[in-house]
């Protein structure tokens, strides 16, 4: 099984948080709420993360890196535009293959 986080959006509607930083890196209990969906889906077993970013890559890369720290491989898969799950998913397809996936969006968890 592997695992598909969506990290594509833009933030606007957490404006003025979001004006110097990606929604996904805003902290929440002193950790970046990503980090959230990255714990609980190595918590399940999943070790294969693909994330899907969009114009904040950089920031988010820089802050998840590999993966190694939570004991899992990190996977960019970059998207022109937040366009949803299901968009998330079509983009997502070579990475996924035939694979099972657990999608995690915001804390929801998709199997």
């Amino acid at each position: 099984m592997k695992g598909l986080i969506l990290s594509g959006g833009k933030g606007t509607r957490l404006r003025p948080l979001t004006h110097t930083s990606a929604k996904q890196l805003v902290p929440v209990a002193n950790k970046p709420i990503l980090f959230y969906g990255i714990e609980a889906l190595a918590e399940a077993g999943i070790r294969d993360i693909g994330i899907v970013v969009g114009d904040t890559k950089p920031d988010i890369m820089e802050a998840v890196g590999d993966g190694s720290k939570w004991g899992v491989r990190v996977t960019y898969i970059e998207q022109d535009a937040p366009r949803g799950l299901a968009h998330a998913v079509l983009i997502s397809e070579d990475y996924l293959g035939d694979e099972t996936i657990c999608s995690c969006t915001w804390g929801i968890i998709f199997f």
